[in-house]
């Protein structure tokens, strides 16, 4: 009996072994397929966010427009820069951007007092005719120059000429006179050889040689008088000629600076600025208070008549599609109820050797202020396709040119996304769509940006902002 129920109790043991042992295995089992599950889902996320992320858009239906778009800065055409007297203090400003003005009306009242300039003018008119009567009585001049001088005569300058030539031409007789008369003394002076002749001849020889030599040095004497007063003369005649060019030189700073005081006397008359042509207040310089400047417009006037432009760049077969005397339109249509811009000028581009183009455009419009904003578009009628993808989507190789979309594959772990070529044809583009043709049946997923490169064939992860 005893061993019946050690043989049970043996057997019950074995079987808890057995089951134990089973337990065990499948907790491992268990366990090590959790971990392996585990290290897939992380490295499959791993390697998801190793993957470029692409932007995608449909290939869809859309219009394609040739047309040139660009904006720019509105600008007055031929505007009127209004003067204001220089070094002047704004008492009050009567006028704001964009009034309409008559020509007479006041802009700005000024401090009714001289300004600095006028004041600085003065001074310098004052010190200039100063100079030149010091240099009219310096004593460099004759006297007839003088007279002459003080009626406003100057000599000309073939007048200083003919009378430096005659100075000098008697100045040179002078000298050729004196030495002639000194070798005629020297011949003399030797006297007459006597001997051979008696007391009575030789006595009348030396009378006659002494008569003789008395003229000449009386007249050696003569020519050395001319030659002085020859001398006199010339440097004479040079120094009034130089006093006479400088005292001009004077004469014309001092004749400047009586013009400046009177300009500016004549623009201080009065103590406003008036609007010298009519049209429309597009800039304002000064406040109230301002000190003004001479290099500074007080205020800018479009004048009637005229309108405003704005410039922007194209490339040059954007260019080719155009024509002076094209309508341009605005890019957001509703701001404006009265708008009209017309191409007025087609130039090269100075700062770009690739040849781009500026396109200028005359602006008529009221509700455009100078320094506003432009966005024009001008060009073709858009036209309508079947295909059409942004133009980042378009790309090319030797083989021509290509998209790539995206094509989904089921696994366990979810879809994967595989870049995928397809060659297209490119049939029309602006310069934000362009269409094409090939083995599309629309609403595929093109790949537009990526943030790696991207080839085909290569599995790539969808941005979030997918767009449809």
């Amino acid at each position: 009996m005893y061993e019946i129920e050690d043989k049970e109790n043996r057997e019950r043991y074995e079987q808890q072994r057995s089951n134990a042992k089973k337990d065990w295995v499948k907790n491992f089992a268990i366990a090590f397929l959790s971990i392996m599950l585990v290290l897939t889902f992380f490295s499959n996320t791993i390697m998801n966010y190793s993957l470029p992320q692409v932007a995608t858009q449909f290939v869809q239906q859309g219009n394609v427009s040739p047309k040139v778009r660009g904006s720019g800065t509105a600008e007055v055409e031929d505007p009127y820069n209004v003067k204001v007297p220089n070094a002047r203090v704004i008492s009050a400003v009567n006028v704001r951007v964009g009034d309409e003005v008559k020509k007479g009306d006041v802009l700005f009242e000024l401090q009714d007092e001289e300004s600095e300039d006028l004041k600085a003018a003065r001074l310098e008119y004052t010190e200039a005719k100063a100079n030149f009567q010091k240099a009219l009585f310096s004593g460099d001049l004759t006297n007839e120059a003088v007279e002459r001088i003080r009626n406003g005569e100057y000599l000309t300058e073939d007048e200083m000429q003919e009378r430096l030539d005659a100075a000098n031409s008697a100045y040179n007789e002078a000298v050729q006179d004196d030495l002639e008369a000194g070798l005629a003394v020297e011949r003399l002076g030797g006297g007459t050889d006597t001997s051979g002749m008696g007391s009575t001849e030789a006595e009348a020889a030396a009378a006659r040689d002494a008569r003789k030599l008395a003229d000449a040095q009386a007249y050696k004497a003569e020519m050395e008088a001319a030659l002085t007063k020859a001398t006199n003369r010339r440097d004479t005649t040079i120094k009034t000629i130089q006093a006479e060019l400088e005292l001009k030189s004077i004469q014309k700073t001092m004749d400047d600076a009586k013009k400046k005081v009177d300009k500016l006397e004549k623009s201080e008359k009065g103590a406003t600025v008036k609007a010298p042509v009519a049209g429309t207040i597009t800039s304002i310089t000064y406040s109230t208070g301002d000190t003004t400047a001479s290099d500074t417009a007080g205020a800018v006037i479009r004048q009637e008549g005229k309108g405003m432009t704005v410039s922007f760049t194209c490339t040059k077969e954007q260019a080719q599609t155009l024509k002076v005397g094209d309508e341009a339109k605005p890019q957001n249509e509703w701001l404006y109820s009265d708008f009209k811009a017309t191409l007025i000028s087609i130039t090269n581009d100075p700062s770009d050797t690739s040849g781009s183009r500026i396109l200028k455009f005359e602006i008529k419009s009221p509700q455009v202020e100078a320094g506003d904003n432009v966005q024009l578009t001008i060009g073709a009628t858009s036209k309508s396709y079947d295909l059409t993808v942004p133009n980042s989507a378009v790309r090319e190789d030797n083989n021509g040119k290509f998209i790539l979309i995206v094509s989904s594959k089921e696994s366990p772990l979810g879809n994967r996304y595989i870049a995928t070529r397809v060659d297209v044809q490119v049939l029309d583009s602006d310069d934000l769509l362009t269409a094409i043709t090939g083995p599309l049946s629309g609403y595929e997923y093109v790949i537009t940006t990526a943030t790696k490169p991207v080839a085909a064939g290569m599995q790539v992860r969808l941005a979030e902002d997918v767009q449809q």
